[in-house]
């Protein structure tokens, strides 16, 4: 028979690992890699459930776990990239490298934007539904959005 917090934890991954994965593979710019993160993440918070369960928005806790585990999925596969030998790259048409330019652009941004930015614009959540996942100020959540369009436009050469 299962124990209540065994069913509290599974209620969590039914509703929210899709979720994750999704704002995962918008960060990583992998689905695989975002999924690797996902499961992780819901590894570390059955192995802290007794700590998370006690904190305001287990789910605030889990995604950024998640998050910092892109992070990391990231700066591991640059520096892996750097490593390797000169790899010939494949032919991309305009919309292909104009997608890979923004997503690029996206992966430079601090991580703290990126995390507002995909989530108001891969799941178009407010600002204050952004404010109260990462349990920060809503004027936070607005000057750190601001920045991170800012930073994109400038980066993409688009006027501000």
């Amino acid at each position: 028979m299962k124990q209540p917090a065994e069913d509290e934890v599974e209620q969590i991954y039914l509703a929210f690992y899709p979720r994750l994965v999704g704002e995962l593979t918008v960060v990583t710019g992998s689905r695989a890699t975002a999924e690797d993160c996902a499961h992780e993440a819901f590894t570390r918070l059955v192995l802290h459930w007794n700590k998370v369960s006690n904190h305001n928005s287990p789910i605030a806790w889990l995604r950024t776990v998640g998050y910092r585990l892109a992070i990391d999925e990231i700066r591991r596969a640059g520096r892996l990239a750097a490593l390797s030998e000169h790899d010939p790259q494949p032919r991309l048409d305009h919309d292909q490298l104009r997608n890979r330019e923004i997503w690029q652009a996206v992966l430079e941004l601090p991580a703290h934007q990126r995390e507002i930015l995909v989530r108001r614009a891969v799941h178009d959540l407010s600002d204050a539904e952004i404010a109260d996942d990462l349990t920060l100020p809503i004027g936070t959540v607005k000057s750190r959005l601001s920045r991170a369009r800012t930073a994109l436009r400038a980066r993409l050469g688009e006027p501000s």
